[in-house]
């Protein structure tokens, strides 16, 4: 790290949805924040805030003693990383790379192993909540790595999430393995509710007793997300897409091919998807199930 603890000089890779808030509370608390992204003009408003926008990952990495990944999918993660121009290219010896995507466990520990050839230390810090939260600083974050390198990283860790949910969960890939037991969990509460709705409209059910029994039932939890679409219908900017959703259940089963109740999730994501619902917020999922043909 920095010799000045209390202000650190910070790479953040990626600015979709949730990337650029996070990256804006590193800004906001002080910090020296470099930023890129694959489509420049996301960079725009950071930029007005005082951050520094890079042309590639390389240059973005240089000089900085903490470089954070906020990306799509295991594909994306190593490109940036290990491609031409990458994050191993241009970031000096024992720079520690934070990873907040959500890439598999597996994924995880390869891209820890490869950045160790290159002297680069690496945690995997993936992060629970959507948009709003990660607006807030009240994200989850689910770490796995070396000791010392997750106390390096919680000063960027806290700022996202609210420091009791802030969590050192194993080694790497333990953060990615706890990420998506937790979204595993979110697929299924989602397509179970689906279809719970899907057969109430079966049924012909009253709306108020469908809302009481699902309120009160095992997937309560759930339930209040879905509740608010049925009320006031989709949100006009996605928290949390489908699409994203159903990758994490794709890499669920990478890991654990034997999950039958993850594969019928993944499939009614794969048939939102195809109808033209991918990018619409998860909590959506259980409405078009009841209503998909």
């Amino acid at each position: 790290m920095g010799s000045d603890a209390r202000r650190l000089r910070v790479a953040f890779l990626g600015l979709g949805r949730m990337g650029t808030p996070m990256a804006r509370h590193v800004r906001d608390a002080g910090h020296d924040l470099t930023v890129w992204n694959r489509t420049p003009g996301k960079a725009d408003a950071l930029a007005a805030a005082g951050a520094t926008v890079a042309d590639t990952p390389a240059a973005a990495a240089a000089g900085r003693d903490v470089v954070v990944l906020m990306l799509a999918d295991p594909e994306a993660v190593e490109q940036v990383l290990l491609g031409p121009d990458g994050v191993a290219s241009g970031a000096e010896p024992d720079t520690l790379v934070v990873d907040a995507s959500t890439i598999g466990p597996d994924a995880s520990r390869r891209m820890a192993d490869r950045l160790r050839e290159h002297r680069l230390r690496y945690v995997d810090a993936p992060v629970y909540g959507s948009v709003g939260p990660a607006t807030a600083g009240t994200l989850g974050v689910l770490a796995g790595g070396a000791e010392a390198d997750v106390a390096a990283a919680r000063p960027l860790l806290e700022l996202w999430g609210d420091p009791e949910q802030v969590r050192h969960v194993g080694p790497v890939g333990a953060g990615s393995a706890a990420k998506l037991v937790r979204n595993l969990s979110l697929g299924l509460a989602l397509a179970g509710i689906g279809d719970a709705l899907r057969l109430a409209a079966t049924l012909d059910l009253p709306a108020d007793v469908v809302d009481e029994l699902m309120a009160a039932g095992p997937l309560g939890a759930a339930f209040p997300g879905v509740r608010e679409i049925l009320a006031s219908g989709p949100p006009e900017t996605a928290g949390f897409t489908v699409d994203m959703l159903t990758k994490d259940l794709r890499l669920c089963l990478a890991v654990e091919p034997r999950l039958p109740l993850v594969d019928a999730a993944r499939r009614v994501g794969e048939e939102a998807h195809a109808t033209g619902h991918g990018q619409d917020d998860t909590r959506t999922l259980p409405v078009w199930q009841r209503d998909a043909s």
